[in-house]
C-alpha cells in the first residue's frame, strides 16, 4: 500500500475512534449505545500505533454500533451505524433505522430524507457527522410520528390482480469513473452487487468500468448506494430498462491482464463483443 494510501486510512481510522468516544459521552446511559464487536476498537488502536506499511491489511473489520434514541413516551428506535474504513474523508456512513413505530408509509417517507441528507452532507466538507445524524433522525422522526399517515401514503398507479406476483423488469446499467483503485471500493461494488442479486462485472484501474443488471429496483438502489461514495468523477452512461435476459451469470471483478493499472483495450473490447455489447466500446470511449 503506498504511503499516500496509508496516511488516509490512518486518518479515517483515527477521526472514527474520536467520534466515537464523543457519542459514548453522550449516548452513557446503559444500553444506549452498543458496540457490535468491541474488538474493532482494540484492532484500530492497534493499527494506530502500528509503524509498519502492511498494517493496513489487518483492517479486517468495520466500526459498527447501535444507537437508541429515546423519543416521547418512553418510545425507542435503533439506529444502526457502519462505518466503511475510509469514513469520513472518502466514503459515506450506512446508517439504517429500525423500529415499529412509523407504519410502511412514514418508513419509506424517512428512508428518502435520510438518503437526501446524507446526499447534502457530500457538499459539506469532509468531517465526521453522525452525531449531528442522529440528532437530525430524532426530530424527524418525532415530527413523523406527530403527522397522520394518510400525508405519506401514495396511491398505486394501477390496481394488480392480487393473485398474481408484482411484476419486476430486468435492468442494465453501465457506469464510467475516472478510476477504481480503493481495495475497500472494489470490494464495496462486489458486496452491493451480490447482496443485491445483480449480475455483471467491475473492471478496477483507470478507468473503471461497472456493468450491473437484474430487477430494476435493485440497480437502482446499487447506483443510488455506490454514486455516495467519494469519486473524482463517476457517471452514468447508459441505462437499459426491460432487458429480456441477463447477459453475466455472476457479479465479479474483471482485470483484463492491467498493466499499473490501465486497462488492455483489445482484451476488454473481445470480453464486451463475446458477451453481445460491442456496442458499448462507442458510448464508453467513442470508438468506432
Amino acid at each position: 500500500m503506498a504511503e499516500e494510501e496509508l496516511q488516509t486510512y490512518r486518518r479515517c481510522v483515527g477521526l472514527q475512534l474520536e467520534e466515537l468516544e464523543l457519542l459514548s459521552s453522550i449516548y452513557c446511559a446503559p444500553g444506549e449505545l452498543h458496540m457490535l464487536d468491541a474488538g474493532v476498537v482494540a484492532d484500530f488502536n492497534e493499527f494506530l500505533e502500528e509503524d509498519k506499511t502492511k498494517a493496513a491489511n489487518s483492517l479486517l473489520s468495520h466500526l459498527e454500533y447501535v444507537v437508541k434514541l429515546t423519543l416521547p413516551g418512553k418510545q425507542c428506535v435503533e439506529v444502526r451505524v457502519e462505518l466503511p474504513h475510509l469514513y469520513p474523508l472518502l466514503e459515506q456512513a450506512r446508517i439504517s433505522v429500525h423500529t415499529t413505530l412509523l407504519g410502511k408509509a412514514k418508513e419509506q417517507r424517512l428512508k428518502n430524507d435520510l438518503e437526501q441528507y446524507q446526499s447534502e452532507r457530500r457538499e459539506e466538507d469532509a468531517e465526521p457527522y453522525i452525531f449531528q445524524l442522529l440528532s437530525w433522525l430524532q426530530e424527524h422522526i418525532e415530527d413523523l410520528l406527530k403527522r397522520p399517515a394518510s400525508e405519506f401514503e401514495v396511491l398505486p398507479v394501477a390496481s394488480q390482480d392480487p393473485q398474481q406476483p408484482p411484476a419486476t423488469h430486468l435492468e442494465r446499467m453501465w457506469i464510467y469513473s475516472h478510476h477504481i483503485k480503493s481495495t475497500a471500493k472494489r470490494q464495496e461494488l462486489i458486496r452491493q452487487a451480490r447482496q443485491l442479486e445483480l449480475t455483471g462485472f467491475s473492471r478496477p484501474g483507470k478507468p473503471g468500468i461497472i456493468c450491473v443488471e437484474g430487477d430494476s429496483a435493485n440497480v437502482h438502489e446499487f447506483w443510488r448506494t455506490i454514486k455516495a461514495l467519494r469519486w473524482q468523477k463517476i457517471c452514468l452512461v447508459r441505462s437499459e430498462p426491460r432487458q429480456r435476459k441477463r447477459g453475466f451469470e455472476d457479479f465479479s471483478e474483471q482485470l483484463f491482464n492491467a498493466e499499473e493499472g490501465v486497462m488492455n483495450m483489445g482484451q476488454f473490447i473481445r470480453f464486451l463483443e463475446a458477451h453481445g455489447f460491442g456496442y458499448m466500446k462507442s458510448e464508453l470511449f467513442g470508438l468506432a
